[in-house]
């Protein structure tokens, strides 16, 4: 292998990658794992003249349904229990002390 692996698919890799590469190298892959451990969920359907919350946690989200309707939805920013960090088995505190 040369250079740094392109995908990294078990906490194996991300501990090698971390003891065996320089700081820049590794970070952004163990930053990735805390980034996308959040995902848009759908909280509510919004009725007409009804107002949604916009705010960094949630967001409204407008789409057409099979009949050409527009349908108005509240989307909530949560953590995903299957997110990549989970299913590795690490968890927040261990990544956050690892960049820390």
């Amino acid at each position: 292998m040369r250079g740094s692996p392109k995908y990294l698919n078990t906490r194996a890799d991300y501990d090698y990658m971390r003891a065996h590469f320089a700081a820049e190298v590794w970070r952004p892959y163990w930053q990735e794992l805390l980034d996308s451990r959040f995902v848009w969920q759908i909280s509510g359907t919004l009725g007409d003249g009804e107002d949604g919350i916009e705010d960094a946690t949630h967001r409204m989200q407008v789409e057409q349904d099979y009949q050409g309707n527009e349908v108005r939805y509240q989307m909530k920013l949560v953590e995903d229990a299957h997110a990549k960090i989970f299913r590795l088995g690490l968890t927040v505190a261990e990544v956050e002390e690892a960049l820390g």
